[in-house]
């Protein structure tokens, strides 16, 4: 079965340079400022390309629907979903089961049939790894391995303990990719009993998905080819992801033509980038949250007045235009814009150094205090907001030290909850559902970084994360809102734009807000015509 999917490989590279030939060359080339990770799909890594790869190479049973607005801009919804790996799918009146009717004769990329037992595996793997997305899939009340029942060769049925509304978006994504048993299962060992070790390194012969994997030069670049049994739309051949660590590095390479796509450009070089025409911009405002972190049970942010008085001294505006350069807008309420129910009729801080200093006070902090302010090393928009909040704290008589530490070491300490005062990660919820956001960063273990503790907050969150009262769950995440505002739960700092820079040929981009992921199946050329 080995040698058969790399005959189906070769088979499509030899097509694919019979087209280079031929003058034909349907390449593209992105550049990205880091490799990829562990490529388990179940178990995978936080990086984000690597997750971007994942969904290049897999499918799940469902996707966001992608629909084209009046003026040309391809989106992802990210409430709203179409069948993927499952040609069709319907819930019973009740809510209590969903099935999944998958599509006829749909193949893996080795040839092997992606059908009902495929998914069956999938999510018994899913289940026995016990990792994060197992945990979101009984979150979403599909409670194990058990669940999950075989109709017949091309119908899955899913029982749902308690109707909700997160499983769908739960579902569709890179966590969920359907994966091959023919070739996963002899790579099952009892040391190793669900294959991680040879997934983290390896697809070949269980894609599902746009592209097959078809070489990875670690720290070089990683190169993807089309599918030949993948069932959708594929606009190019090929997809080359060269690492380039330095943005100044990829934008002279963008800038140059010797690229398609340039990823994570410093927002300082767009300006001149829009001028030129050679290039596209296009930019969207994401649902990413980015805030300073304030850990509740440090002293002296372990007093709600020293968290207010340090929300009313940041520069919120001047971050926006000299941090961000214009790319985002101001972040009002732990519920970003962009997800349902959010409001910012409780945001009520600006800049106003009179009022902290009265709050200081109130804390019994008159002549301010000494603190540290961590952030992680190599992220220039944390280097750039830290000075003007070490030097907007300073006029209310808090002495702010900038402490940067190695990426790595910061993220450890941020999982472990260990820091006082910090930039806290841009975090983004896939799943776009309000309670399911809330519970990751004011309730949960892992994610709430700021120990950020409300006995009100964490029972709306039990109560309603699973409930279809829209009405309820409205009024519920007003109440959260208002609380978490009214105690500064965060210094609600902005929703970053994501800047996506292409060359002025590249037509197709999809903009997904769920995930912000790059869809490069639907990139071409207007050259290629």
């Amino acid at each position: 079965m080995r040698i058969f999917a790399r005959s189906l490989v070769m088979l499509a590279s030899f097509a694919l340079l019979l087209g280079v030939a031929l003058g034909q060359d349907r390449t593209l080339i992105i550049a990205v400022p880091g490799d990829i990770q562990n490529l388990d799909p179940t178990l995978s890594s936080g990086d984000t390309l690597t997750q971007e790869v994942l969904t290049s190479v897999y499918s799940f049973l469902i996707d966001f629907e992608r629909v084209q607005d009046d003026d040309g801009t391809w989106r992802g919804l990210s409430t709203s979903f179409v069948g993927d790996v499952a040609e069709s799918f319907e819930l019973n009146d009740d809510g209590t089961q969903i099935t999944f009717h998958l599509r006829e004769g749909i193949k893996f990329s080795n040839g092997d049939p992606i059908d009902a037992h495929a998914v069956k595996f999938t999510y018994d793997r899913l289940f026995g790894q016990q990792g994060v997305t197992a945990f979101l899939t009984s979150m979403a009340a599909v409670t194990g391995p058990d669940s999950v029942h075989v109709i017949d060769d091309t119908t899955v049925a899913f029982d749902i303990d308690t109707p909700n509304t997160l499983l769908l978006g739960n579902m569709a994504q890179f966590g969920h990719s359907i994966l091959n048993p023919n070739v996963v299962e002899p790579h099952m060992t009892e040391d190793d009993p669900w294959a991680h070790e040879w997934l983290r390194n390896n697809t070949g012969g269980t894609e599902s998905g746009p592209y097959v994997i078809e070489s990875w030069d670690r720290g070089n670049e990683i190169v993807l080819a089309r599918n030949p049994n993948y069932w959708g739309t594929v606009e190019n051949d090929r997809v080359i992801l060269k690492i380039i660590p330095d943005p100044s590095s990829r934008l002279a390479q963008l800038r140059a033509g010797a690229i398609d796509v340039a990823v994570d450009i410093p927002t300082k070089d767009l300006a001149a980038l829009e001028r030129d025409p050679n290039v596209n911009v296009r930019t969207f405002t994401t649902r990413s949250v980015g805030y300073l972190g304030m850990n509740a049970e440090i002293p002296p942010f372990d007093n709600v007045d020293v968290r207010r008085a340090i929300s009313y001294v940041v520069p919120y505006q001047t971050i926006l235009d000299n941090v961000l350069n214009g790319y985002g807008v101001q972040l009002t309420s732990p519920i970003p814009e962009g997800t349902p129910y959010h409001t910012d009729d409780f945001f009520v801080y600006e800049e106003n150094p009179e009022r902290a200093r009265e709050l200081l006070a109130q804390a019994g902090y008159p002549n301010g205090f000494e603190t540290n302010f961590t952030i992680p090393a190599g992220n220039a928009e944390a280097r750039e907001a830290a000075v003007w909040i070490q030097a907007s704290l300073r006029d209310v008589g808090v002495d702010v030290t900038i402490d940067e530490m190695p990426a790595a070491a910061f993220t450890e300490r941020m999982q472990q909850r260990d820091h006082a005062f910090f930039w806290a990660n841009q975090w983004i919820s896939i799943n776009n559902d309000p309670f399911y956001h809330v519970f990751w960063l004011l309730q949960a273990e892992c994610c709430n970084y700021t120990k950020y503790q409300n006995d009100r907050v964490w029972g709306l969150i039990d109560e309603f994360t699973l409930n279809t009262d829209e009405a309820a769950r409205e009024e519920a995440a007003r109440e959260i809102q208002r609380l978490a505002v009214e105690e500064a739960a965060w210094v609600f700092l902005f929703q970053p734009d994501q800047i996506v820079t292409t060359g002025a040929n590249i037509e197709g981009y999809t903009w997904y807000s769920a995930d912000r992921y790059l869809r490069p199946q639907y990139l071409r050329s207007t050259t290629w015509d």
